[in-house]
């Protein structure tokens, strides 16, 4: 397992065409397994998420977002298809779905980039468009650990 440095930047256009961008620094830990690659780090109060655990799976044409803690949710981004979802919440669930028109990845070893643009829809009623880029770069400082036990 390889510690790392998550950088993500989430912009979010309303209809209105006003952005939103939170951005945000965290250590986290990548590695393979099988034929998917792992970036896992804690969410922050900057995201609105503090407590929360993130896990990215990582293949060449799709990304699965895995959160866990005070909220659960599961979003697949597939290019060019809609995939839907359910955002579990402590006051209830959300039903969701993702349109994803832009998807790059360019990930090796545990580190790189990942881009997504995708539309997303909250209860049926599309909500925004959102750019969200992911960058994952080797924390020199702190090194390897141990060996994953991960799942998905």
């Amino acid at each position: 397992m390889k510690r790392v440095l998550v950088s993500v930047k989430s912009v979010q256009r309303d209809m209105d065409g006003k952005d939103t961008v939170v951005e945000l620094i965290s250590p986290g830990t990548s590695h393979e397994k099988g034929n998917a690659q792992y970036v896992r780090y804690e969410e922050s109060s900057v995201t609105g998420l503090d407590g929360v655990k993130t896990t990215i799976k990582i293949h060449d044409d799709s990304i699965v977002l895995l959160r866990t803690g005070a909220v659960n949710m599961r979003h697949q981004y597939v290019r060019g298809e809609e995939r839907e979802s359910v955002y579990e919440t402590p006051y209830g669930d959300l039903h969701m779905a993702v349109n994803t028109h832009e998807l790059t990845v360019d990930f090796h070893e545990g580190v790189g980039h990942v881009h997504l643009g995708y539309d997303i829809s909250v209860e049926g009623e599309w909500q925004f468009y959102n750019q969200l880029d992911i960058d994952v770069r080797e924390d020199t400082e702190h090194g390897n650990e141990g060996n994953p036990e991960i799942g998905d």
